[in-house]
Formats: structure tokens, C-alpha cells, sequence
């Protein structure tokens, strides 16, 4: 079972008014994918049917003979305006403070959620028939912890705090990503080249 199933109880104890965010790094990332792992080892997330809550991602830009490519972490960025929660006919996807969040009982697997995400957040799992998405680790934050992912980062790629000492910090977007303006997400990134 993963957190989808725990959320009702579990998420009270998150305070409602602090609102987190990531902070990543892609100089530093080595595409280890230790947090893809403990992602999915702390969210018993199964395993076998495509479903990748965090994933590091390879993104390609620019033209031959200056191609670069960069390497991202990437999972839900739990949008202030999130369109996952505006689209669910079900009202599944609901918030907890900053964390949007997936209600598996009442999820009937229409699709919407991840069609309009242009993250890719929401994963199906056709076995459940059912949508998931990264929680925040939000059993984790409420005990004072850090998301598994952040925490299992060796290089500090991708790290996670309160969103009031992320949000002015690097870019709001790497290169081919969707525009932040309407959906507002929960992540910056360190843009500044190496310094020697």
C-alpha cells in the first residue's frame, strides 16, 4: 500500500500555514537516482508498473556542436495552482497546506490529473486503476523530517525546505519546461555556473 491510502488521518498533524518547496541543482546532480529510490522505497510505491513518483529526467538543449545535457529531479511541485486539483471531476486531488495531495478512494482513475499536469506529476498505475503522485513525504514532515528523496541526495543536488527561503533563490525554470506563471510551482533552481 502506499500514502495515497493514509492521507486522511496522517496529514492533519502537517501545519496548514507553512508552505514547502524544492530547491534543485542540476551541476550537481550525477543522475545516481538515489532519490527515485528512496522515493519509492519510503513510499511503497509499486514497483514493475511504470510508476516513478520522483524521476530523474535528461533534458537536451541547444544545437550540434553546442548540445548540453542537463540531468533534473523531478516529481510534484505541489503548484500553488495546481490544475490536477481544478480538473479532478472527483474532487480526489485535494491540499494540506502547500502539499496537493491524492485521495485514492475517492480517485476514479479518469485521467485528468495528468493530462493537464505539465510536469507529468500524476502517474497511473494500471494495476489500481487508480492515480498517485508524490505526497511531500508528508508522513515524514509531520514527524520533522525531511522528504526520503532530499535526504538521500550524496551530492545535495536537491534539497527541500520551507518555501520562504527557496523562492527568490536561482531560476523558476530550466530550459523546455512549461512557463511557472499560471501554476506556480513548489521548486527553484540553482542556475549559477560553477565557481572556482
Amino acid at each position: 500500500m502506499n500514502n495515497c491510502g493514509r492521507l486522511g488521518a496522517a496529514a492533519e498533524g502537517v501545519p496548514a500555514m507553512t508552505s514547502y518547496g524544492w530547491l534543485f541543482d542540476p551541476k550537481r546532480c550525477i543522475e545516481c537516482s538515489a532519490c527515485e529510490a528512496a522515493c519509492k522505497q519510503w513510499n511503497q510505491v509499486e514497483t514493475g508498473v511504470n510508476v516513478r513518483w520522483r524521476r530523474v529526467l535528461r533534458r537536451e538543449s541547444g544545437a550540434f556542436p553546442n548540445v548540453q545535457v542537463t540531468a533534473i529531479s523531478m516529481a510534484c511541485n505541489h503548484c500553488e495552482n495546481a490544475f490536477c486539483q481544478k480538473v479532478c471531476p472527483a474532487r480526489a486531488v485535494w491540499r494540506r497546506g502547500s502539499m496537493v495531495l491524492i485521495d485514492s478512494e475517492k480517485c476514479v482513475g479518469c485521467g485528468q490529473c495528468y493530462a493537464f499536469c505539465p510536469y507529468g506529476a500524476p502517474q497511473f498505475n494500471p494495476v489500481t486503476r487508480k492515480t498517485t503522485k508524490c505526497t511531500m513525504c508528508f508522513d515524514r514532515v509531520e514527524q520533522g523530517l525531511q522528504p526520503a528523496c532530499a535526504t538521500a541526495c550524496p551530492t545535495g543536488a536537491l534539497k527541500w525546505g520551507e518555501w520562504k527561503d527557496i523562492e527568490n533563490r536561482g531560476s523558476d525554470r530550466m530550459p523546455g519546461m512549461a512557463h511557472p506563471r499560471q501554476m506556480q510551482p513548489r521548486i527553484r533552481f540553482v542556475t549559477e555556473p560553477w565557481r572556482a
